[in-house]
């Protein structure tokens, strides 16, 4: 299975930045992420086997170990820049937090299969929401700068999902294989 752990943003930041964004969709030569697939990934594991699943699991639930916490949306981000953008993301602001339950999520993969083939790039709060085929031509680029998320609601960080993604033609499909709680270290 190709797995990776992510935050969920919630049904109400859905909402509001589909919102925010639809008067975008006709002017920016994009392929939009469905809302649906949106998330903050804290570790990207990829390919594992069946077999180390369970340990996997358990190793994920004893490594969270964090207090429930917000995250507030920050500006427009892109990898790599916004001047030759090829991904369009959500910032997050003061995402410490996020940096260290993504930290605590790898530590936890790393003592299941130490060797094994999760992605070591280092960590960057962000969340996903255009991938860009072909460069933007110059005024397109120049629109992502008007591009208003102030005010988006806050992100209520409880919980961690691990994911599968399955590839296809029209994009990933993802399937919550486990959740996990934040808790506090102890409990």
């Amino acid at each position: 299975m190709r797995l990776f752990v992510a935050v969920s943003p919630g049904e109400q930041f859905r909402n509001a930045l589909t919102t925010r964004l639809a008067p975008w969709r006709h002017r920016l030569p994009v392929r939009w992420v469905p809302p649906e697939n949106w998330h903050l990934t804290l570790c990207f594991l990829g390919q594992w086997p069946k077999s180390r699943f369970n340990a996997l699991q358990e190793a994920l639930r004893r490594s969270i170990a964090i207090d429930p916490f917000v995250l507030q949306p920050g500006t427009v981000g892109a990898f790599p820049n916004l001047r030759s953008p090829r991904v369009l993301f959500v910032q997050m602001k003061e995402a410490g937090q996020l940096e260290r339950l993504a930290a605590q999520v790898c530590s936890g993969v790393d003592a299941t299969w130490p060797d094994g083939p999760r992605d070591h790039h280092p960590f960057r709060a962000h969340m996903t929401w255009a991938r860009i085929r072909k460069p933007l031509q110059r005024d397109q680029v120049n629109l992502l700068s008007q591009i208003e998320l102030a005010g988006l609601p806050e992100i209520s960080v409880e919980r961690v999902r691990l994911l599968s993604s399955d590839r296809f033609p029209a994009g990933p499909r993802y399937r919550e294989q486990a959740v996990f709680a934040l808790r506090k270290k102890g409990e």
